[in-house]
Order: structure tokens, then C-alpha cells, then sequence
């Protein structure tokens, strides 16, 4: 079985400063319960935890390794983030293992058992093992392979049927904590824009620049605060995979002409539903609040980088709601980055704090006023949004330099973008522990 290699998030937490969000994210903890098992799934336990120090200490009575660590068991990151930790739902999967593990995820898991009983999946020894060294021989027999499978499902699909009554086996693995397959999509939304945030955490407050300059560092620090209220504003984009989700990308138009159902529910924490409101009443993230999927089910790859467009040669098409074979191809769709999370956006959100620090006096290009604050809402969409993110299938994900550059810029009072994003932070209600 072919092992995943994942990065690690940060052990770093940084203080926030959010007026709402502090009396939510503040608040202790309660005791939920989890999953731990090991990389081998030899054995699995239930214990209860309110931190990740105290999951820890626990998961080392069941598991005495020298130097035990914990990562997701969806997509193998390291959990060591108690702020992360936090926001993970009750009956989330731990695998415990050393530090250098190579982590077998969920998804890893169970496509080698799959790959065992059927010999569709044979294809999975190919993309493991061929895939670098003949990628044009990998590309036809996974188009092949995908074209005759969509074909099979044409014929008899439960991609129609919702709850976890009507279609069981679609929710064993992570998905058995969900009652739909809706919800389950959704959190898998949620699950990679949260990586994204985590990851730009990382990057951010490891940079040069944040561990020695003081200003610097409240100006990041305020920054990762906006990011967070964006991201609730907007439920952590968790209608991308969502087919109950209104409205649809632009894209399905190429596909579809059907009529679409109705919005799903909003979350139903106060602070959430006041900065939801929020930004839907000034309309902020409504262009790319959208989902992806067709009221079936269905996605279409969007083309690979190179193609320009949102249009893909190979026609790649899945739909994880169809079975629980789909889902876990489901997991080798990316989305991609058209101007580039490391390469490009980071670096110019540095630089632009690092301007913003260092020439206090620096004057805005579009209303000639001194600059106060670099432009958080474009950097938010091109990190985590569909303005910059396309879903592409793993043969179309692109893995070259790109040329393209980030818009973030330096901003001034009078800046409309400043001013939305400033309301937003001061959204609070006077009682929302309650």
C-alpha cells in the first residue's frame, strides 16, 4: 500500500484579538469524545478529552510510544495546534504515532482493501507506482478507467439517496459520525479550507519578519483575526461540496440548465449567524459562496492550469454521493491555487506589512491618504476562494511556476474595502456564551 507523506501544522498559538470571537473560542472547553487508533488499525479506543494535552496523555495508556504524536486520520495532518484541536467535532478519528511516521490515512486505508476485492482499482498500483515515471500512460487508463465507471453508475446509482438509513455503506470509515451524506461533504469542504488557514497561520508567524519586528507581528496577528471571522462569515466555504447548496458555480452552466434547490441551513451559533449576516447583508462573499456540484452530485474538473479556463480536455467528472468508492477518488480532486499559496500570496502579504511598517508614511495609490492596513478581503479570496481556487482532477493539477501575481495591496481609511472588513471585526452581541 502506497503510504501519504503530510506537513505538520504549527505548535505555535497565537493570542487573537477579535471582540466576538474571543468569548467563543475562549470559552473552556467541554469534554467531547473521540477515536484513537494506530497507523496499522490494529486496535481502536473511544476516550473522552477537553485539550489535546489531555488526549495526548491518554492516548499514551493505550498507546506507551516514546515520542507519540497525533494526526488526523481524513488526511494525516499533525494535530498540535490546540486551537485546531478545539474546532474538530466530536468522534473525529485520531492515528497516534512517532514523529517521523508516515501516516496511512483513512482514505489510503480503505482504497487497498477496495483495491484487494476489485480489480477496477488495480489503476491505484499504476498511480502510485508509474504515475511520476509515465505520467502519459497514467492519464489514459485513468480516463479510461473513470469514462467506463461513470458509464456503470449511469446504469445504477444511489447518488439520489441522502441519509445515512438509505445508503450505510457509503458512511463507514470518517463518514459514520454524519447522518447525510450533505453534511458529511460539507465538513470535507471545510476540512481543506481550514488546512489552508492553518497552513498560512504557519507560514505567517514563522516568517523572519513576524518573530522580530513587534508591529509587524500585531499587524499579522489582526490579519489571521479578519481571516477568521471572514471564514465563519462564510461557514469555512463549506458549500463548495455541498449539492443542496445555492447558488452554482458559473461553470456547471457548460453542464447543466436544471433548475437548483434551495440554500441549506446556516450555522446556529449566535456569533456566526450575526457575521453571516453580516456579509450577506453588504454581499462580500456572495460571488463565491457557490457550490461546485450539480443537484445530483455531480463534479466536473475545471482544466488544468495551462488550460486557461474552466473547462477540462479530458472531461474528468465524479460524483462521490453515487458510492463509497467515489467518495474516496474523491480525494485525489484538488483544489488548486491559480496564483500560488507559498510562492506568491504569502510572499506578498509579507511584503506589504513589512511596506506598511516600515514607511508609515506611504500614501494610497487610489486616494492619495496615508495607508493604514494591507488589503485583507483579496488576500482572503485568493487563499481560500473560488476566485482563485479551481477543482481540478489530479492529472490536470498543474505543478509549475507560475507567472501570475497576487492583488493585495496598501490601503487607506477611505478604501471600501478597509471600511467592510473593519464593520465586520466590531460585529459582536452582548451575550454570546449563551
Amino acid at each position: 500500500m502506497a503510504p501519504s507523506t503530510r506537513s505538520s501544522y504549527s505548535k505555535s498559538s497565537q493570542n487573537s484579538t477579535g471582540k466576538g470571537l474571543d468569548k467563543e473560542i475562549d470559552a473552556p472547553a467541554k469534554m467531547q469524545g473521540y477515536k484513537i487508533t494506530d497507523n496499522e488499525r490494529t486496535r481502536k479506543y473511544g476516550i473522552g478529552a477537553n485539550s489535546l494535552d489531555m488526549l495526548v496523555q491518554k492516548a499514551l495508556l493505550k498507546f506507551p510510544l516514546p515520542d507519540l504524536h497525533v494526526y488526523l486520520a481524513i488526511d494525516g495532518f499533525e494535530v498540535s495546534d490546540e486551537e485546531y484541536f478545539n474546532s474538530l467535532p466530536a468522534q473525529t478519528l485520531f492515528i497516534v504515532a512517532g514523529p517521523d511516521a508516515v501516516i496511512t490515512t483513512d482514505a489510503d486505508f480503505e482504497f487497498e482493501k477496495m483495491r484487494q476485492q476489485s480489480p477496477l482499482l488495480k489503476v491505484a498500483d499504476i498511480f502510485y507506482d508509474f504515475v511520476e515515471q509515465h505520467p502519459d500512460k497514467f492519464r489514459r487508463m485513468i480516463t479510461e478507467y473513470e469514462h467506463q465507471k461513470q458509464r456503470r453508475a449511469l446504469d445504477n446509482t444511489k447518488a439520489h439517496l441522502s441519509l445515512k438509513a438509505e445508503h450505510g455503506e457509503w458512511f463507514e470509515g470518517s463518514e459514520e459520525r454524519f447522518q447525510s451524506k450533505e453534511e458529511a461533504m460539507a465538513m470535507r469542504a471545510q476540512t481543506r479550507v481550514r488546512g489552508y488557514y492553518y497552513k498560512t497561520k504557519e507560514e505567517l508567524t514563522r516568517n523572519q519578519l513576524y518573530r522580530q519586528n513587534a508591529k509587524a507581528r500585531q499587524v499579522i496577528n489582526s490579519v489571521l483575526d479578519q481571516f477568521r471571522y471572514l471564514l465563519i462569515g462564510c461557514d469555512y466555504f463549506s458549500m463548495m461540496f455541498n449539492r443542496k447548496c445555492q447558488p452554482k458555480h458559473e461553470m456547471l452552466l457548460q453542464h447543466i440548465n436544471e433548475e437548483e434547490p434551495d440554500a441549506a441551513g446556516v450555522p446556529n451559533k449566535r456569533l456566526r449567524q450575526l457575521i453571516k449576516d453580516y456579509t450577506t447583508r453588504h454581499a462580500i462573499l456572495d460571488e463565491w459562496s457557490v457550490s461546485l456540484c450539480t443537484e445530483l452530485g455531480d463534479f466536473y474538473c475545471q482544466g488544468a492550469y495551462s488550460d486557461n479556463g474552466n473547462s477540462c480536455s479530458l472531461q474528468h467528472t465524479i460524483n462521490p454521493y453515487a458510492s463509497r468508492e467515489n467518495l474516496i477518488l474523491f480525494q485525489v480532486w484538488n483544489l488548486d491555487h491559480q496564483i500560488e499559496l507559498c510562492r506568491t500570496i504569502l510572499p506578498s502579504l509579507v511584503a506589504n506589512v513589512q511596506e506598511l511598517v516600515t514607511q508609515p508614511q506611504r500614501k494610497c495609490a487610489l486616494h492619495n491618504k496615508r495607508v493604514v492596513d494591507i488589503s485583507v478581503l483579496e488576500y482572503f479570496l485568493e487563499i481560500f476562494s473560488l476566485k482563485n481556487l479551481k477543482l481540478v482532477h489530479i492529472v490536470c493539477h498543474d505543478k509549475v511556476q507560475r507567472s501570475n501575481r497576487s492583488n493585495g495591496r496598501l490601503l487607506c481609511p477611505d478604501c471600501h474595502e478597509y471600511r467592510i472588513v473593519q464593520e465586520l471585526m466590531d460585529v459582536e452581541t452582548p451575550d454570546i456564551t449563551s
